[in-house]
């Protein structure tokens, strides 16, 4: 990996008191600035156990430029070479404008921990991914080699900590542009493993399957490697193509690709069976919106296609297995699902659009209750509740509770009891439609009434 520095701002501030716990949050977001509605990546690391935060401002330009010159060269390659006067023009997968598609490959989605303060910060689909370190309060950029400068990395990346090494997924951008003229397509990928801060890797997966490659996990047991495909792409009909999932078994080196799901963004393993595993539904396609639209939505315009669903499987050694799916006609969800024991009991938290939660049984996959999230308006100022826009939600390492990030606040919902509290009210045009990650690592960060 090549390695750019970054400018950026960082700084703590208090949380609220009484809201002490043994968690951590790291959440990716974007927010306006007074001449543009995607103008910062902005960033908190929540440290619930000292009662601060930190949080980071990056300037969207400055994360888009490293990687820019190697998109137009694969544009230019597949004969959409960048014109910035027809910028508005729908050109690219999902009838984007070059705005849009860069807008969706640069935003921050995942966020990976690698300790010590530090938070891996994954990126749609883009040429690299940036590293934060609260520690040293410094940002850089980890760029592909410029031998592979035709490579832009999948939104997640999955770290050992028994070993400190990095899986991590690309494809070929080439091949994904491509498919613009014909999406039945084959895309050329790769699965390999890396460390922060060296160059070369290993690669453990390489052949022919997808682009936009979404979610990547392990299981605790090292035998299962998992990638889902987030492609949305249509055939003649207008009909999406159903996304690809590859699950390798790392042991016996046998591999397996589902064409199960319509919008197979998505996967989690069970938390006490490393053979079962969950994978989502979402069944939306992105749409092009018109200039006034993005600017004033500052998001992607979607159509959803049908109710979502979450699929139950059994990964065996003559291949995986579906023993139990749910769904229902109001399960409208765009991103997050997790799966998690809460008291004795295995439940799944999926979020539905726009302002719902659903409870299930992870056993039977059984539907238990929904919850409907509402939003201080401005806590202080009015009493008044809207409904939420809720961008994604993340269990405590407990099982206790479950933090819910939305456009205008930051809440932590007690699962039994059912209260809410809001951790954080957000600033205007703020988009928050990523992954939260909750962890229980609380031995980083300032102490309360450090750096505010």
């Amino acid at each position: 990996m090549q390695t750019t520095a970054l400018t950026a701002r960082m700084h703590g501030f208090p949380l609220p008191e009484g809201t002490a716990m043994d968690a951590s949050l790291a959440i990716p977001a974007v927010r306006g600035t007074w001449n543009l509605k995607y103008g910062q990546h902005a960033y908190s690391f929540l440290n619930l156990r000292s009662g601060m935060g930190v949080r980071t401002l990056i300037g969207h330009g400055a994360i888009i430029g490293p990687g820019l010159k190697r998109f137009e060269e694969a544009a230019n390659g597949n004969g959409r070479p960048l014109s910035w006067w027809r910028c508005l023009t729908p050109r690219y997968h999902y009838g984007f404008s070059l705005l849009e598609q860069v807008m969706l490959m640069t935003v921050p989605h995942t966020v990976t921990p690698v300790g010590n303060g530090r938070f891996i910060v994954n990126l749609w689909s883009w040429f690299g991914y940036l590293l934060v370190d609260t520690a040293t309060k410094t940002v850089a950029c980890h760029t592909m080699e410029d031998g592979d400068r035709d490579s832009v990395l999948g939104s997640q990346q999955w770290h050992d900590p028994d070993t400190g090494t990095l899986t991590a997924m690309s494809y070929s951008l080439g091949d994904s542009l491509a498919r613009l003229d014909d999406p039945t397509r084959p895309v050329s990928m790769r699965i390999f493993r890396h460390r922060l801060g060296e160059e070369g890797s290993e690669t453990v997966w390489q052949g022919e399957l997808a682009d936009y490659v979404h979610d990547l996990l392990v299981d605790k047991a090292r035998r299962y490697c998992v990638v889902c495909e987030l492609g949305m792409h249509l055939d003649g009909d207008a009909n999406i193509l159903p996304s690809k999932v590859l699950i390798l078994d790392l042991s016996s080196g046998k591999e397996w690709v589902l064409e199960r799901f319509v919008v197979a963004a998505h996967a989690c393993f069970d938390p006490e069976n490393p053979n079962i595993i969950y994978f989502s539904n979402h069944n939306f396609e992105f749409r092009h919106s018109s200039l006034v639209q993005l600017l004033k939505k500052g998001s992607y315009s979607v159509r959803f296609r049908g109710p979502a669903s979450i699929f139950k499987y059994e990964l065996t050694p003559d291949g995986p297995r579906e023993i139990g799916v749910f769904t229902r006609e109001d399960f409208h969800r765009l991103t997050n699902m997790h799966v998690f024991r809460h008291r004795r009991r295995r439940i799944i938290a999926a979020m539905g659009f726009p302002d719902e939660i659903f409870i299930l049984d992870a056993g039977d996959m059984s539907f238990i209750r929904k919850i409907h999230v509402t939003d201080p308006r401005a806590a202080g100022r009015s009493r008044t509740h809207r409904p939420a826009l809720v961008g994604t939600v993340a269990p405590s390492p407990d099982g206790e509770r479950l933090f819910v990030h939305t456009t205008r606040s930051l809440q932590v919902l007690d699962l039994y009891g059912g209260d809410a509290r809001c951790l954080h009210v957000c600033a205007r045009h703020h988009a928050c439609f990523n992954h939260m990650a909750a962890i229980p690592d609380t031995g980083w960060g300032p102490e309360r009434g450090a750096g505010q």
